[in-house]
């Protein structure tokens, strides 16, 4: 129901040699233009001109013709994003590509579209306390001695932070070529904007006032919290 996102792959017919230093480098640039090109093409494109807004979400619905159209704007940057995630959209798991590309999501044929909020959390791992506060902010000086003796108890020892949060997602109901309802897909759609081809019955319903309960965490006690990121030793 969820879904990953395809894995990077280097352009084999664009770098030479995408094992070497000098071909990592150069598919991290090529990576990096792409992303800029994104950026500056969904400033001036994104949110959609022709099509109609879902409620306050990003997301933006429009007959398939419509739809198509907007679809059409983005296949150049698509195509080259694919030259990096060749395996995007393809069977059997059919992967989209990276969030952080922020390429919006197309989906066809959508009849149902079920809109929840869910409690849930971003997980970093880490291997030494410099890194975590380098990417989680500062902590005390009796969090960091406290977390500094987990390694000096174990040097294969690893830190985990998590950050609670309130996700939004999209449960999107499609129908196939018989019109048969198919199973949902869930989408997280807040970052890239979901576009969706709005079938003529097409239904939404909004259950983001009451938040989905979110799993029982494995953790507890932190070794460190600074308010925003909570951390323990790896298990």
């Amino acid at each position: 129901m969820s879904r990953r996102s395809a894995p990077f792959v280097a352009p084999e017919d664009i770098i030479q040699d995408p094992l070497s230093k000098e071909g990592k480098s150069l598919a991290k640039e090529l990576l990096s233009t792409l992303q800029a090109d994104i950026a500056a093409f969904r400033a001036d494109q994104f949110p959609p001109d022709i099509l109609q807004q879902v409620r306050d979400m990003p997301i933006y619905q429009g007959n398939k013709d419509e739809v198509a159209a907007y679809h059409k704007r983005w296949q150049p940057l698509i195509d080259r994003a694919l030259q990096f995630y060749p395996a995007a959209y393809l069977p059997p798991d059919n992967l989209p590509l990276p969030a952080s590309l922020e390429i919006p999501q197309f989906i066809y044929h959508v009849q149902r579209l079920h809109l929840t909020k869910t409690r849930a959390k971003e997980s970093k791992n880490f291997g030494s306390v410099g890194a975590l506060i380098e990417k989680c902010g500062e902590f005390t000086e009796a969090e960091c001695l406290r977390l500094e003796k987990v390694f000096a108890n174990d040097e294969t020892a690893r830190l985990v932070a998590h950050r609670e949060f309130i996700d939004l997602r999209a449960y999107v109901f499609c129908k196939n070529d018989k019109g048969e309802l198919l199973d949902p897909e869930r989408i997280r759609f807040y970052r890239t904007g979901l576009i969706v081809h709005a079938l003529p019955d097409f239904k939404i319903v909004d259950s983001r006032q009451k938040p989905r309960k979110r799993r029982n965490d494995a953790y507890s006690n932190p070794l460190a919290d600074n308010g925003v990121w909570k951390v323990y030793k790896k298990r």
